[in-house]
């Protein structure tokens, strides 16, 4: 038995495995139609004796002395099937040398080498990852690896902009415009080439400097001449004076921060250089959201601790006790169920200083003279704690429906709203404890929420503020009784910074009103202008506050406060006096109309006579003329006398 089962081992052996390369081509023997039946069937089982030897030889070796001995013809017929398979195996798998595979020849060197390995390497790792993923998710990766690439590279070439030194000659020079000198050469060149009209022209420039201006160029310019504005006399150019300069740097602030060239010449008096250049960044960022806890329904400590329980992340106002600032919500503050219940509004910061400084008592009257849209009414609502009579008056009809909303949600039940001209309330209703008036106003106080104001405001907006504002705090004065007990108060406050729009208002008060300015009672602030350029006002209104956006973090605001110390209206006011003018004009205008209609003395006299002697001389020829009448007279009742005709 050992002999025989010697034999069988070794015949495995000397077999071919699939894929290998045959060491003698002999050519198959001619099979007939019964044996290439027999070799297609017996295919799939000469593999499987391979799959089994490779996995452990000793199991193949056991079972190949344990089975039968096959017969001569079936050896052979299996010997000749597996080198047929192992044929077709290596023609389907081996390519003969072609252009294509060519450069697989050749030689490389040995850095070639290196880097196909990584990059064989790198192509295995992308397979890998791949091939567990969709196109779509391929697809994606890829847009965002592309779109990270491009911010890298727009990163580097605004660091590369920003970090660029600019030249002596372009750093700040008044005689020179905004644009860059290739810019006005192609300019000059392209007027040289245009035979259109002037004004033509001009709009084509505009526009060329509008593209070609260059804003971190810009920005530093208004660095450099601020720098030199501050030491003017060490670091000027000579021959320049210091209007070049300002000229220079109102026309930059203009085309960097887009305002008018009114409206950055008002900022650049009110401030000086540096300050307006913080003040204009300023208004590019939004203030910090604000709101305040209604004390009517809720305590903010605990409205803090509800809305940190919805993920807001907030802190309170030092200044105020019922404040609250928001930096980062995952809800909507304007949704939550807080909000709709009436414990909180949305108010901004600046909007609580006039409230402060009216102070309101419980059991007073108060007036709230332009209230829409109700936060600061209802805030004297709930320091009045329900209490008393608050009066809320605005003039828009439109307005009206968000403050009633706005008193209804927050549960205040002290107020009455009026829809009147507040310069109509003296006589509508008087003997007020304390009025408040937030006079409406051009607005630049708050060009961070309304960036239109750069460009739609002017001079001509200002006047027509003014004189409203003026009669309104007229009105308010009367309105208030100077005999209260507790109050005889006026609070004055608009959203504007112009001196025209706050000082001067509150000036032209003291100058025909029996009024004094008292201190506000806010710890910070700004104090008021008593001079400003050429003119001059009361000393008492530097108890008056402003309050800017670069220094308080908040709207720009002014907030005055006035005591009533007597009911008398001066003699000598100026109000009096416009009054007394208008009434002369009034007179004149009267008295022309007249005299037009009726004819001067003489007139009537010279008529007079031409009438009477028109009359005497009628009167003259009517007795002639009355003979002649009687003479031709004759009695109707008689008849006419018939001719006699002739025979």
């Amino acid at each position: 038995m050992n002999k025989k089962s010697v034999a069988p081992i070794k015949t495995p052996t000397g077999k071919k495995l699939v894929g290998a390369k045959k060491t003698t081509p002999t050519p198959a023997p001619p099979a007939t139609k019964k044996v290439a039946t027999v070799t297609k069937k017996t295919v799939v089982p000469s593999k499987k004796p391979i799959v089994q030897e490779s996995e452990s030889e000793d199991d193949s070796e056991f079972e190949e002395v344990s089975s039968e001995t096959p017969t001569k013809k079936s050896k052979l017929m299996d010997s000749d099937d597996e080198e047929e398979s192992d044929d077709d195996f290596n023609k389907k798998n081996t390519k003969g040398f072609s252009d294509e595979n060519q450069r697989w020849l050749k030689m490389k060197n040995k850095g070639e080498d290196d880097e196909d390995e990584e990059d064989e390497d790198e192509d295995d790792e992308e397979d890998s990852d791949e091939e567990g993923q969709s196109n779509f998710e391929i697809q994606s990766k890829k847009l965002v690896e592309k779109k990270r690439k491009e911010e890298l590279e727009n990163i580097k070439e605004i660091q590369s902009d920003l970090n660029k030194e600019i030249p002596e000659a372009d750093k700040f020079d008044p005689t020179q415009g905004g644009q860059s000198s290739d810019s006005s050469e192609d300019d000059d060149e392209e007027d040289g080439g245009e035979e259109g009209s002037e004004e033509e022209s001009e709009e084509k420039e505009k526009k060329d400097n509008l593209l070609n201006v260059d804003l971190p160029m810009v920005y530093q310019r208004i660095k450099d001449v601020i720098q030199t504005l501050e030491n003017f006399g060490q670091q000027r150019k000579q021959g320049i004076s210091r209007q070049t300069y300002m000229d220079r740097l109102r026309e930059d602030i203009c085309t960097y921060f887009g305002y008018s060239q009114w409206l950055a010449e008002v900022f650049l008096k009110i401030f000086n250089a540096s300050e307006a250049l913080e003040f204009f960044e300023a208004n590019e960022a939004h203030r910090p959201l604000t709101i305040r806890a209604n004390t009517l329904k809720v305590r903010r400590k605990d409205l803090a601790e509800a809305l940190i329980a919805r993920g807001v992340h907030l802190e309170p106002i030092k200044w105020s006790q019922v404040g609250l600032t928001i930096y980062d919500t995952q809800v909507a503050i304007g949704a939550t169920p807080e909000y709709l219940a009436g414990q909180y509004i949305q108010q901004s910061a600046s909007s609580f200083l006039p409230v402060l400084a009216l102070a309101p008592q419980p059991n007073e009257r108060i007036l709230d003279m332009c209230a829409s849209p109700g936060g600061k009414t209802t805030y004297i609502a709930a320091m009045m704690k329900n209490t008393g009579t608050l009066v809320a008056n605005d003039v828009n009809k439109d307005r009206i429906k968000s403050l009633v909303a706005n008193i209804h949600r927050l549960g205040v039940k002290n107020c009455m709203v009026s829809n009147l001209d507040g310069r109509q309330y003296p006589s509508v209703l008087s003997g007020f404890d304390r009025v408040l008036v937030d006079a409406p106003c051009v607005g630049l106080g708050v060009i961070s929420k309304d960036p239109q104001i750069k460009i739609s405001k002017s001079e001509q907006d200002v006047i027509t503020c003014t004189h409203t504002q003026k009669e309104l705090l007229l009105r308010a004065i009367d309105s208030v009784d100077a005999s209260s007990p507790t109050g005889g108060i006026i609070v004055y406050s608009t959203c504007s910074l112009t001196v025209e729009e706050n000082e001067a208002v509150v000036d032209y008060a003291l100058r025909n009103r029996d009024v004094i300015v008292v201190d506000t009672t806010i710890e910070f602030g700004v104090d008021g202008f008593t001079s400003f350029r050429e003119s001059r006002f009361h000393p008492s209104l530097a108890l008056t506050k402003r309050y800017y956006p670069h220094t308080h973090n908040m709207d720009g605001f002014y907030v005055a406060k006035l005591k009533k110390r007597s009911n008398t209206i001066p003699k000598d006011s100026e109000e009096q006096q416009l009054q007394q003018k208008s009434n002369k004009r009034k007179n004149s205008d009267t008295s022309s109309s007249d005299s037009e209609s009726k004819p001067n003395k003489k007139q009537q006299i010279n008529k007079s006579n031409n009438n009477n002697n028109n009359n005497n001389n009628k009167s003259n020829n009517t007795p002639k003329l009355n003979s002649k009448k009687k003479e031709t007279k004759k009695n109707r009742y008689v008849k006419k006398q018939q001719p006699q005709k002739k025979k």
